[in-house]
């Protein structure tokens, strides 16, 4: 969150490869296998900026987790833009089976919203209580799932990721939206990850001088990954370890080190699913997304 070179909360204000600062606020869930209740994540979630937030450094300071989801939130600089806590990702609903945040914005949104209800039965959409397309396709997720409350596997979170972009593509094309949206996932339980590079109608954009035809014009949403034995200061840098057997996984907009040697950029249109060995090791597939 702090320490590395390019932390989390350095990219909230000064994020390398995008123009926009991430000034929405913070969110952080982390899992520790050795405390009460390990299912149940450690959350955080801050609509301010994170370099002022005393209670987010003592937590950084305390918490020893096993697995974290973390994400600053972009938005764009306008009145009609909702900033609060009912927005902040990761969404993780009471008792659902995996978290989910998002890199990304699916294009008109709002007139795809409300179609995705059938989609979405009622003991999920009843969990929604923001705005954001980040909140409704995380319950579009978990609608896939034939328990949406109790604990799934990897295979199952994977499904059901591709199961609802093939639902939003069906709505999309219902009404006609082809502006180009990219939608990068993570997902996670604690125990496991997935990870999406995904974009709606790449290389399409309106020639109107908005948000989507600058900033996202030509814009394949980064995702980068790094598999080792210890993410760690190194010389200079912050850097992966490949000293040992891989137990450590990064996956992050932008690499967090001066040093990126050690980082790998995600192909477009692919999906990762990270998942524990029999031996303990760390199991990293990266498959392609074709729908």
């Amino acid at each position: 969150m702090y320490n590395a070179d390019v932390s989390l909360v350095r990219q909230a204000t000064d994020p390398r490869l995008m123009q926009l600062m991430n000034l929405g606020g913070l969110g952080m869930l982390a899992w520790d296998s050795s405390s009460p209740q390990p299912a149940r994540p450690f959350a955080y979630r801050t609509s301010g900026v994170p370099m002022f937030d005393r209670n987010l450094k003592a937590l950084g300071l305390k918490v020893r987790a096993n697995a974290l989801v973390a994400h600053v939130r972009g938005v764009i600089y306008e009145p009609t833009e909702r900033v609060g806590l009912q927005n902040v990702h990761p969404f993780l609903f009471e008792g659902a089976a995996f978290a989910l945040a998002q890199n990304g914005d699916l294009f008109d949104f709002g007139r795809m919203r409300y179609d995705l209800l059938d989609y979405i039965p009622p003991e999920l959409h009843v969990c929604i209580e923001g705005t954001t397309d980040t909140e409704w396709f995380y319950a579009l997720c978990l609608a896939q799932l034939s328990e949406p409350f109790s604990p799934c596997g990897a295979e199952e979170m994977a499904g059901a990721v591709l199961d609802a972009l093939a639902i939003v593509r069906e709505v999309r094309e219902r009404h006609a939206i082809e502006t180009q949206s990219p939608i990068n996932l993570v997902l996670s339980d604690g125990r496991s990850l997935i990870a999406t590079r995904y974009v709606f109608d790449y290389g399409w954009y309106p020639n109107d001088g908005s948000f989507f035809a600058g900033e996202r014009e030509h814009d394949f949403t980064t995702l980068f990954y790094t598999v080792g034995a210890g993410f760690e200061r190194v010389g200079g840098s912050w850097q992966m370890r490949h000293d040992g057997a891989p137990c450590s996984l990064l996956v992050a907009s932008e690499p967090l080190g001066e040093d990126v040697s050690t980082w790998q950029r995600a192909p477009e249109y692919t999906m990762l699913v990270a998942t524990h060995g029999e031996d303990g090791t760390l199991d990293v597939e990266l498959r392609s997304i074709a729908l």
